[in-house]
């Protein structure tokens, strides 16, 4: 995969469970992403040892040191959604503080962006669906949005200090969040579970 287009789910670590990986699955399900097959080192690895895999290590707070091995990391897994040639999901602890940990799903960003920059209308379409039923799921703060070069998921406690979230197109944050940012600078539209899709006025999508 070259350049990619990121959807981040970002966690508190205040808020990991026995079963918080499996409830994120059953969640991911439902708001129609399916599990295919791991990927690379987990490429033979069915979706439950995945999961298993992943939950052991956000209990254990690893993160890969310089020095382990990749075969030590959190396991990969490869999706299908939308008709997207490609979706792999993976997490990432300590991000974007270490009180946090995030999941990312990535596609080729030449499925999401037209060669002038502006935005895919109906890939942007078929991810605000799918972040939309997803954000149901209690435990997620927020679902943020980058491309390869946009920079990294802002945190809940920075958002909540009015620092804008990544939205490259779109966001979704708790109401509390959205009262700390410019309104004027947004699209938003509320949804359930007290979120509100944020796409901000600047954003060409055509």
């Amino acid at each position: 995969m070259g350049a990619c287009f990121s959807l981040s789910v970002e966690f508190s670590r205040y808020e990991l469970d026995f079963d918080t990986i499996k409830m994120l699955m059953k969640y991911l399900d439902y708001a129609g992403l399916k599990f295919k097959s791991g990927y690379s080192e987990s490429a033979n690895n069915s979706a439950d040892e995945i999961n298993d895999w992943n939950q052991k290590k956000l209990e254990d707070n690893y993160t890969l040191g310089y020095k382990d091995g990749r075969e030590n990391d959190y396991k990969q897994a490869c999706f299908e959604y939308g008709g997207f040639s490609e979706i792999r999901g993976f997490f990432v602890n300590g991000s974007p503080t270490e009180k946090e940990f995030e999941f990312d799903l990535v596609i080729p960003e030449e499925e999401v962006l037209n060669e002038d920059g502006s935005y895919k209308a109906e890939a942007v379409a078929k991810l605000k669906d799918f972040a939309r039923i997803l954000w149901i799921m209690p435990q997620i703060r927020s679902v943020q949005t980058q491309l390869e070069l946009s920079g990294e998921m802002v945190s809940e406690s920075e958002i909540l200090e009015g620092r804008a979230p990544s939205a490259y197109p779109f966001a979704i944050v708790s109401q509390k969040m959205f009262s700390k940012l410019d309104s004027d600078k947004y699209e938003s539209e509320q949804i359930n579970a007290g979120g509100v899709m944020i796409t901000p006025k600047s954003r060409n999508i055509k």
